[in-house]
């Protein structure tokens, strides 16, 4: 099964996305492994804060997760605070007590192996994620189930989406970003389209979708893995626009956090 896109929305994004961000361009086959840094600060008391850190891995390999161990990382607020997230499980960092705050800005420092990355998010404000439902798409002769989330954007350019699907609890490795250039101020419900057939829906699947406001540096992170060959942020990247200052890649936000559940009829 193949994404579908609006060729028009595809290129007039990709121009407004040329920026000096950092964007890595990698021989993934011969390069050394790269640290690859999956951080938030969410709005939620039951997500809290969380890093994922793992390395880069072969084109050709089977695009499991190399964790790092051992890091010592840290968010400090604006206001000077300093949190540390201890390693919970192999690579994953967390502290459910940094619970973020609309306006604020955080600063992400990691420091392993004698190498320091760091990384800057402010919160946006949090749009309501207002309902979930399931609806029948058209797809090359056949009709297949999608998630389509319904929200409404607030009038005034700058707001940012990023959205998760899990299908039985597991995630489907698609990147659904969007920004607000065509839809401002309008209430929106774009169909989340998976790429992979073996995603497909089926009934009695417990689909869940997570919305995740998030500012531009991240949009740009994740809406390069909606252009990516990849299909997984946390294996093997393709050119991501990064906002890890460091020798690293990845993405670290601040990010308010919603999520809705279905069950396919």
């Amino acid at each position: 099964m193949r994404k579908i896109y609006s060729i028009l929305y595809t290129a007039l994004l990709v121009f407004a996305l040329t920026s000096c961000e950092k964007i890595i361009d990698l021989n993934l086959n011969t390069t050394a492994p790269i640290i690859v840094v999956d951080g938030q600060v969410t709005n939620s008391l039951t997500v809290g804060s969380i890093v994922k850190l793992s390395y880069t891995n072969k084109v050709k390999s089977d695009n499991s997760i190399l964790p790092l161990l051992g890091a010592i990382v840290t968010i400090q607020e604006d206001n000077g605070t300093v949190y540390s997230l201890p390693e919970v499980a192999s690579g994953i960092y967390r502290n459910l007590s940094l619970v973020g705050i609309t306006g604020k800005t955080y600063h992400l420092k990691v420091v392993t192996n004698g190498n320091t990355l760091t990384s800057s998010s402010k919160m946006p404000v949090m749009v309501n994620f207002d309902s979930l439902v399931v609806e029948d798409f058209p797809n090359f002769g056949k009709t297949v189930k999608v998630a389509t989330p319904f929200y409404n954007d607030p009038k005034g350019l700058g707001n940012n989406y990023n959205f998760s699907i899990f299908k039985n609890g597991r995630l489907i490795k698609d990147a659904f970003a969007y920004d607000d250039l065509f839809i401002d101020g309008k209430k929106v419900t774009f169909p989340l389209i998976y790429s992979r057939e073996n995603d497909e829906f089926k009934k009695g699947d417990i689909i869940e979708v997570t919305m995740n406001c998030i500012d531009f540096a991240n949009y740009k992170y994740w809406f390069s893995f909606t252009q990516s060959s990849t299909g997984s942020p946390l294996a093997v990247p393709d050119n991501p626009m990064s906002n890890i200052k460091g020798n690293a890649i990845g993405v670290f936000g601040a990010n308010t956090y919603q999520k809705r559940k279905v069950v396919i009829p």
